[in-house]
């Protein structure tokens, strides 16, 4: 499925480069961008190893991952197999009353058809989209790529109403589901199922809160440069029965203005958002375009759970291969491969150890219809099995995607 993506990014040349930071330090930049994420690593693991020496307390846990995955056209005359082994470690440490560090590497050994057939794929997996390079390849061959990046690591600084955090995080904007225009700083692709953990982002954020339901905050995503940033702050508060915030800044290339809910109608759980997104340059001369989300969620008497989503794309643009926004974190002025889109979700607990999924996902103006089930059964206290699909159907696949009917099985184990 993802062949032809990575081909194209590789065609594109869309490793960032950090020559701002390189020329501020007085290092060559390939130097920089090849090290850092190694040199983090060996950091991590040295003070991992004299933990009692610099923390109060040191929380270590993660998962082991086998992922497999079949792909078959819809004549049945074409099969393709990949497999992912993957490791995550996850680390919390309390360095005082006020101060805590976190780190978290996920590490990929990849093999199968892709591997196999995509030329310069491990240019696709070394870059990093974020301004510091902590990602890298172990190894690559003809058959195996094994893959390794840091996406948590920041510094935080709490007391009282006041939260500072510095570095890598999650800076969680989103209000809805599947799409999400108040997410400035680390959107996420619905698809990528197997990412549960969600991006983070290079950044300076700073929170205080008001109360329990109230707070304001400043974030600074760092960028090469101006239209590779992100400032924005966000206010959010409560009305009545809804959680509402209201967020604007400077989002890439252009100003933006939002705002977010959460509440109930009756008994069901309702959600939206709205951006306006503007273009900074020529401010004047050039229109700007609204993007909006708005969801319901359901618990039906008999124990079934439904969600449903609707989304307005004003920013779509349809140049590219299809599958970008599908595969990996979109913008936030443009998230989805369509001006519109919906999802309908609905689960069911079948056994107190069984749980059964379903999930409808396409557009109202393009030849898109994705159907999502998936069950996922608890063996023992430590250990998940996932069995999941990902049909592609509608005009737009029938050119990009050789293999549109995707069969995947995980078998997980938490530590």
């Amino acid at each position: 499925m993802l062949t032809d993506y990575y081909t194209e990014l590789h065609e594109k040349d869309t490793k960032n480069q950090r020559s701002f930071l390189c020329d501020t330090l007085g290092l060559p930049c390939g130097f920089f961008r090849k090290n850092i994420g190694q040199a983090c690593f060996t950091a991590v693991l040295f003070l991992l190893g004299f933990q009692a020496s610099f923390a109060q307390e040191v929380d270590i846990g993660g998962y082991v991952k086998e992922l497999g995955q079949i792909s078959i056209n819809n004549d049945f005359s074409t099969l393709h197999y990949d497999n992912i082994l993957h490791h995550r470690i996850e680390s919390d440490w309390t360095l005082s009353d006020h101060f805590e560090f976190r780190a978290d590497l996920r590490t990929r050994l990849l093999n199968g058809y892709t591997v196999n057939n995509t030329p310069a794929i491990e240019q696709f997996y070394e870059q990093d989209p974020n301004y510091f390079d902590l990602s890298w390849i172990w190894f690559h061959n003809n058959r195996s790529l094994m893959h390794s990046n840091i996406d948590r690591m920041h510094l935080s600084y709490i007391n009282g109403p006041w939260e500072v955090h510095a570095g890598r995080q999650r800076v969680n904007w989103g209000r809805t589901m599947a799409w999400n225009p108040n997410d400035l700083f680390n959107n996420y692709a619905f698809l990528d199922f197997d990412y549960e953990e969600r991006p983070g982002v290079d950044a300076l954020t700073a929170q205080y809160n008001w109360s329990y339901a109230s707070s304001s905050q400043v974030g600074i995503r760092l960028g090469d440069n101006w239209n590779e940033s992100v400032i924005a702050a966000l206010v959010r508060t409560s009305w009545k029965n809804y959680d509402i915030q209201i967020i604007g800044g400077h989002y890439l290339d252009n100003l933006t203005l939002g705002t977010g809910w959460a509440g109930y109608l009756g008994d069901a759980g309702f959600k939206g958002e709205i951006s306006y997104f503007h273009p900074e340059n020529q401010f004047f001369k050039h229109s700007g375009h609204v993007n909006a989300t708005a969801g319901f969620d359901y618990m039906l008497q008999n124990g079934v759970y439904l969600q449903g989503e609707l989304l307005y794309n004003g920013g779509y643009n349809q140049r590219g291969n299809p599958l970008n926004t599908l595969v990996q974190p979109p913008s936030a002025d443009n998230l989805f491969i369509a001006k519109s889109g919906f999802l309908f979700n609905g689960s069911y607990q079948i056994h107190p150890l069984v749980n059964g999924n379903i999930s409808f996902m396409g557009s109202f103006d393009r030849s898109i219809f994705i159907a999502i089930p998936q069950i996922t059964f608890s063996v023992t206290e430590d250990i998940d099995l996932l069995l999941l699909s990902q049909l592609l159907k509608g005009s737009v696949f029938k050119q990009a995607v050789q293999t549109p009917n995707l069969f995947f099985f995980r078998l997980t184990w938490s530590y």
